[in-house]
């Protein structure tokens, strides 16, 4: 998959991803976290298992050789990561939820650094600079003297939980996933992941998984398909091509792409907001590369026999 490809369906996870949280206000309303994420899982699981087959078939081997690094991407990213998010929005605002989503690239960065041995270049350190800069002035509008009353309650401490659990998952796709592919891996980790979420919920209404209402079953199938199949899906496919920490920038588009639809439902933009929305893109797309000129393509010259050959 060419790279400028690869960022694309980068971007589009982030806004599936964005969607995820005006669909999960929605849903949260009428269920509890443990019991919507199960739901969400266990659809994307059996989706994503089927297509699995259909592409590729179940590479068996693969999944032993590799069984304990996709157990931990499973606990961590799919488990960990939606409970200690769901309920740390139950117990936090919106601005300091906000706020600590945005140092999941940094913690990967750093992460990386440590654990892969992958250098932090200054692209990417002013990269994720202007990106945090541009996230700090959405969620804030602004008015950045809030930081000033900014404190780690309970429910900041899961959502930052829940990051270093997807920084952690993105860590171990990289270094220790081998000779497995990304929908393999995806499928994985979402089957078994699913299943953990599954027995919480069960295990929390006494056995059993409460059914949702009807207004709930469309949500819940566009927070599957969307925002867990094809979302998972390419975001370990541009961890397999450009790195976890590359891949890992994209995530600060999440909190605007949701204020984008917010903003589609009639609420008002704020200059703030629109300028903060700029840093963060800009960040993007400055610490992935994606501005790079292309290299320029190799001079050709006639061989002897007649033929072409590039220099």
């Amino acid at each position: 998959m060419k790279k400028s490809l690869v960022y694309l369906t980068l971007v589009l996870s982030t806004l599936f991803w964005g969607a995820n949280f005006n669909l999960g206000k929605y849903v949260v309303h009428a269920m509890d976290p443990p019991a919507a994420a199960a739901w969400r899982f266990i659809t994307a699981g059996a989706v994503m298992a089927a297509y699995t087959f259909y592409k590729e078939g179940i590479d068996w081997a693969g999944m032993r050789r590799n069984l304990a690094p996709l157990v931990v991407m499973a606990l961590l990213g799919i488990f960990g990561f939606n409970v200690a998010f769901f309920y740390g929005l139950q117990t936090t605002s919106s601005v300091d939820g906000s706020l600590i989503m945005t140092l999941n690239p940094t913690i990967t960065v750093v992460l990386t650094a440590l654990v892969i041995g992958d250098r932090i270049s200054w692209r990417q350190v002013l990269g994720l600079a202007l990106s945090f800069t541009g996230v700090v002035t959405v969620v804030t509008g602004g008015a950045w003297s809030m930081l000033a009353h900014f404190t780690l309650g309970r429910g900041n401490g899961l959502i930052l939980l829940g990051n270093l659990c997807w920084a952690v998952y993105s860590i171990v796709g990289k270094r220790f996933i081998r000779q497995l592919s990304a929908l393999q891996t995806t499928a994985a980790t979402m089957l078994i992941g699913g299943a953990a979420i599954t027995g919480l919920a069960m295990a929390t209404h006494g056995g059993t998984l409460p059914v949702p209402a009807a207004p709930n079953i469309a949500a819940l199938a566009v927070m599957a398909l969307f925002g867990s199949v094809m979302a998972y899906l390419w975001w370990n496919n541009g961890i397999r091509t450009i790195g976890p920490a590359r891949t890992a920038v994209f995530f600060d588009l999440v909190p605007i792409f949701t204020m984008v639809i917010a903003i589609s439902l009639g609420e008002h933009v704020t200059l703030a907001q629109g300028l903060g929305a700029v840093f963060v893109i800009g960040g993007v797309l400055f610490s992935s590369g994606a501005l790079d000129r292309p290299a320029a393509p190799a001079q050709t010259r006639l061989a002897p026999s007649g033929g072409q050959r590039t220099c």
